[in-house]
C-alpha cells in the first residue's frame, strides 16, 4: 500500500504506512528502504542516510541502498565514500544518466579514467545533455580524446549543438588531433554564422600544424567579427612574437588599442614586441602602463623585472619584485625575482642564493609544470653541490621542455660529475643538435623564452571545455 501511495504522489501517507509496517516488524527492511527513498526525494538527506544505513545492517548487499548512499555522499562532496557505494550498486547506476555521470566523476577524481570512460559510456547516445556533461567531466580530468568523442556524440541531441561542436574541436586540439579539429571547425562554419571564438580556436589548430598564414587569417577574421575582444589581438600578436614578425605584431596591437584603449593586456603585449626588438626603454614604458592599468596581476611586474634584468638594473628588479613576493599562488614573480638575484652575481653559497632557492621552490609549488623554474633551480642546486637534488630538477625541466638547452647542458655536467659519462655525452649530443638548429650566442634567450611562455599562459583564454 505504501508503494502505491508513493506512486500516486502521496508520500506523507506512504511514509505513515511504512512506519506502521516497521512498528510491527522493525527488521522489515523493504519498508525502511522505501521510507528512506521518500525522505531522500523530499530533500531530507540526513534522515534518509540514517535509514539507509539501518538497511545495510539488515541487508549489506542491497544495491539500491548503496546507490542512494552514493548519491548522498556525492552531493556532500565525499567522493571517495561515494565511489565505494557506487561500486556496490551493481548496474543500478545506469538507470539514470545523472547517477552514471556522478559515478564517472567519482572515478575520475580517483584517477581511474579508463574505468570512468566505461561507466560514462552507459549514458544513452540519445541523451545529448548527459553526453555533454560527460565530455565536460573528461575534459576537466585531462582525458581530451575521450572528451572529444562524447562532445561529438552530444552534437546530435544536445540543446546547443554549436557548444558541443566547439568543445569537440577544443578537446581534439588538446589531444593533438589538429586536423580532425579543423574538420569540426569547417562543419560548424558551414552550419553558420560562425562567431569570433571559432576562428580563434581554428587559429590554434593552424599554428599547431604549421599553417601560419591561415592562423593569421583566422585571427584577423576574429578581430573583424569581435573588435572589442582583446584576446584575438593578443593571440594574433603572440603568433607574430613566436615567428619573429615583430613589426606586424605591433601593427595588430595598435589596431586593438584603438578599439580598447584601456586594455592592460594589449599594452603588455606591445611591450613584449618592443622588448623582442631590443627596444627596452620603450618596452618598459608599455609594461609600466600595463601595471598602472592593472595593479593586481603579477605579469606586468614580471615584465618590468625582465626589462630591468636585461638592462643591467638587477638591483631595481630585486627591490621591486621582493615587495611583490607575498602574492598567494603566484609562480611568475618568484621566478623572475630568483633570476634577478642570480643575475646580480650572488655567490651560490651565500644567504641570498638560499633566498633564490626558496623563491624558485615557491614558483614550482604554484605551477609544477613550469619548466624554467625547474631549470633555474636545478642549475643553482648544481652550483651549491647538491647533486642529486639538482639532477631531479633538471630532469624534470628536460621532460617539460625538451628544447631547453641550458637545462640539458647543466644536466650533462651533473651526470659527468656523478661519474655517468655515457649519459653526460648523450645529453651533450642533444645540446649540439639544438645549437645547430638555432645558432647564435644569446645569454638572454632562455629568459625571453620563459617570459613569452608566462605572457602566453597569463593572457590566454581558458582551454577547459565550457559548462552549460
Amino acid at each position: 500500500m505504501g508503494i502505491a501511495l508513493t506512486g500516486a504522489g502521496r508520500k506523507d501517507a506512504a511514509n505513515d504506512r511504512f512506519r506502521a509496517a516497521l512498528a510491527i516488524d522493525p527488521a522489515f527492511y523493504p519498508a525502511l528502504k522505501n521510507l528512506a527513498i521518500n525522505e531522500y526525494d523530499s530533500g531530507r538527506s540526513a534522515e534518509a542516510r540514517a535509514h539507509f544505513e539501518q538497511v545495510l545492517k539488515l541487508a549489506p548487499s542491497d544495491e539500491i541502498t548503496h546507490l542512494y548512499l552514493a548519491e548522498i555522499d556525492y552531493h556532500a562532496k565525499r567522493r571517495r565514500a561515494a565511489l565505494d557505494h557506487y561500486e556496490k550498486s551493481g548496474q543500478r547506476f545506469a538507470q539514470d544518466s545523472q547517477w552514471t555521470l556522478h559515478y564517472g566523476r567519482s572515478l575520475l577524481d580517483a584517477g581511474r579514467a579508463k574505468e570512468a570512460v566505461s561507466v560514462l559510456d552507459r549514458i544513452p547516445e540519445h541523451d545529448g545533455g548527459g553526453r555533454f556533461e560527460a565530455g565536460v567531466a573528461l575534459g576537466q580530468a585531462g582525458a581530451h580524446a575521450e572528451a572529444a568523442r562524447f562532445f561529438g556524440a552530444a552534437r546530435h541531441g544536445y540543446k546547443d549543438p554549436y557548444a558541443a561542436g566547439f568543445n569537440q574541436a577544443l578537446m581534439l586540439i588538446e589531444a593533438g588531433n589538429n586536423d580532425a579539429a579543423l574538420g569540426v571547425v569547417q562543419e560548424l562554419i558551414a552550419e553558420g554564422p560562425p562567431p569570433a571564438e571559432l576562428y580563434n580556436l581554428a587559429s590554434r589548430a593552424f599554428v599547431n600544424v604549421g599553417r601560419i598564414q591561415e592562423a593569421y587569417d583566422a585571427l584577423r577574421q576574429a578581430t573583424r567579427l569581435e573588435p572589442k575582444a582583446p584576446e584575438n589581438y593578443v593571440d594574433l600578436a603572440m603568433i607574430c612574437v613566436e615567428h619573429d614578425n615583430f613589426d606586424l605584431g605591433l601593427e595588430i596591437v595598435d589596431i586593438g588599442l584603438r578599439e580598447l584603449p584601456g586594455s592592460w593586456v594589449l599594452y603588455l603585449q606591445r611591450g613584449v614586441l618592443l622588448a623582442m626588438k631590443g627596444l627596452m626603454s620603450e618596452a618598459e614604458k608599455e609594461f609600466d602602463t600595463a601595471r598602472r592599468l592593472a595593479p593586481d596581476p603579477a605579469i606586468p611586474y614580471a615584465a618590468l623585472g625582465m626589462v630591468w634584468i636585461q638592462s643591467g638594473r638587477t638591483e631595481r628588479a630585486v627591490e621591486v619584485l621582493r615587495a611583490e613576493l607575498k602574492r598567494p599562488k603566484d609562480y611568475v614573480v618568484p621566478y623572475i625575482f630568483a633570476v634577478a638575484l642570480l643575475r646580480s652575481g650572488v655567490d651560490p653559497a651565500a644567504p641570498a642564493a638560499a633566498e633564490a632557492v626558496q623563491a624558485l621552490r615557491a614558483s614550482i609549488r604554484a605551477h609544477p609544470q613550469f619548466a624554467p623554474a625547474h631549470a633555474e633551480l636545478g642549475r643553482l642546486l648544481f652550483k651549491r653541490d647538491q647533486l642529486d637534488l639538482a639532477i631531479k630538477e633538471l630532469e624534470k625541466a628536460a621532460e617539460l621542455d625538451p628544447g631547453g638547452r641550458p637545462a640539458l647542458y647543466a644536466l650533462s655536467q651533473a651526470y659527468r660529475k656523478k661519474g655517468d659519462g655515457a649519459r653526460a655525452q648523450a645529453l651533450l649530443a642533444r645540446v649540439a643538435r639544438l645549437n645547430a638548429e638555432e645558432r647564435g650566442d644569446d645569454p638572454d634567450r632562455e629568459l625571453r623564452r620563459a617570459f613569452v611562455r608566462i605572457v602566453r599562459e597569463g593572457t590566454a583564454p581558458p582551454r577547459k571545455p565550457a559548462e552549460e
